[in-house]
């Protein structure tokens, strides 16, 4: 039987809500542990080898040694009214201050327990999964934020274009309940640009 600290499912609790995730969760493993099933069995789908995190200068690599994690289409462009452009995702600051970003500010301890508990290994594997299977754009001032949802869960990515050329950088990621972000959505009035049909 799989058994998880308790002050980690405490945490997670707290972040997600009761009934997020089962319980009985090992860090980067999804494992059934009841007749339940849950949307959230395993985010990736396929169980992935474990390949290492690359970076090139100030960039993290995917999983296939590319800077570019996914990209605003042409076609989605158009729609939203912003700039295509390829994702990028730098390694970014965590001084936790207002001006972190990348993937140093996304795999703090506490963000990175919720993203294992997700089944993702790091921050590059939620960044690149997000990115490739986004369902939603939403506006933020000059950033976009691509949601991807998945049960009563969403993974968030907040973007910002890049004053160098022309792709976005990834400022931070993060995984909340859907009706938590709903309501901060509505609440502070960012506006749907984009639905996957």
């Amino acid at each position: 039987m799989l058994v998880v600290k308790t002050s980690l499912v405490e945490r997670f609790n707290r972040e997600f809500g009761k009934g997020g995730l089962p319980v009985g969760t090992v860090h980067g493993e999804r494992k059934k542990v009841s007749d339940n099933p849950s949307k959230w069995e395993r985010v990736g789908k396929e169980k992935k080898m474990d390949i290492p995190v690359q970076h090139d200068g100030e960039y993290v690599l995917s999983s296939n040694g590319s800077k570019d994690f996914g990209e605003i289409s042409p076609e989605i462009s158009k729609i939203i009214g912003r700039q295509a452009g390829k994702i990028r995702f730098r390694i970014g600051v965590r001084n936790d201050t207002l001006g972190d970003y990348g993937e140093k500010h996304i795999e703090r301890p506490d963000r990175l327990s919720q993203l294992n508990f997700a089944g993702f290994n790091n921050a590059r594997d939620f960044i690149e999964y997000t990115c490739n299977n986004f369902d939603e754009i939403y506006s933020s001032g000059k950033r976009l934020m691509l949601t991807k949802i998945e049960g009563g869960h969403t993974c968030i990515i907040e973007l910002k274009p890049n004053s160098d050329g022309d792709f976005y950088d990834v400022i931070t990621g993060l995984i909340c309940r859907r009706k938590s972000i709903l309501n901060k959505l509505a609440k502070e009035k960012i506006k749907l640009l984009w639905q996957k049909p």
